[in-house]
């Protein structure tokens, strides 16, 4: 199997790999080769089933098809000026506390880090006030300027057993530069990405350039519950 395109964008050349990583939210392009004639499974880690099943039949094609070594450019990289001095940094860090609420969904789902929610009682115990860190539509997380470069640093941190928190911002495609502070060559452009969490959690640096559009959306957890019980921000794209 060999990967060709991530969330809708084409690689420099194809990848090959046995297993792909897809979160809530990603695409991927892949090219197979198919083998022997038989039935072939094509499974997901934790699901029981096959998702699909392949059959390989008939007459192999002549000539046997190649794999391209290079690929039609998909979109561009940054420029290496904006990985070494980005106009902004931020960091976003999904945050988990078990036990703050009554009910059947005690469990609070909190985006922390440099720009986080304001807390309702900030002399209260933030790491048990039900309201700290909970999405407030009215409150703007981020503000984002068209025609800048900003470097966001997301990471997870939570005190209950893990759970994956795909991060997803909108209207942007972001470029994945680092996993865990070991940078990526070549960088990958996401829609959305994956991060596992527990202690210790993953981490991942982008760079999004702010283009096009202004207006309110959102950054969160692509997780559904995980956003309505508090992993969701507001950013606010303006105008230069």
């Amino acid at each position: 199997m060999h990967q060709i395109a991530q969330d809708g964008v084409t690689f420099n050349r194809p990848v090959a790999l046995n297993l792909l990583g897809l979160a809530m939210g990603n695409r991927a392009d892949v090219l197979i080769r198919s083998g022997a004639p038989g039935r072939y499974a094509l499974r997901a880690e934790g699901v029981p089933g096959p998702l699909m099943t392949i059959e390989v039949a008939g007459e192999p094609v002549e000539p046997p098809m190649e794999l391209p070594a290079s690929l039609p450019p998909g979109r561009p990289f940054l420029d290496e000026r904006d990985v070494a001095h980005p106009d902004a940094d931020r960091e976003v860090v999904f945050h988990a506390d078990a036990g703050v609420f009554p009910g059947a969904f005690p469990n609070a789902f909190r985006v922390l880090g440099t720009n986080a929610t304001p807390a309702a009682d900030p002399h209260g115990d933030l790491t048990r006030d039900p309201a700290y860190g909970l999405f407030d539509p009215d409150h703007t997380n981020h503000t984002l300027r068209l025609g800048t470069v900003e470097r966001w640093t997301v990471r997870t941190d939570e005190t209950l057993p893990a759970h994956g928190h795909p991060f997803h911002l909108h209207t942007n495609q972001v470029l994945l530069t680092h996993r865990n502070g070991e940078r990526l060559d070549p960088p990958i452009w996401h829609d959305t990405i994956g991060l596992a969490g527990g202690r210790p959690g993953e981490s991942a640096t982008f760079l999004v350039a702010y283009e096009d559009f202004t207006g309110r959306t959102i950054a969160h957890c692509h997780q559904l519950h995980h956003e309505d019980l508090g992993m969701m921000q507001t950013v606010e794209y303006v105008a230069p």
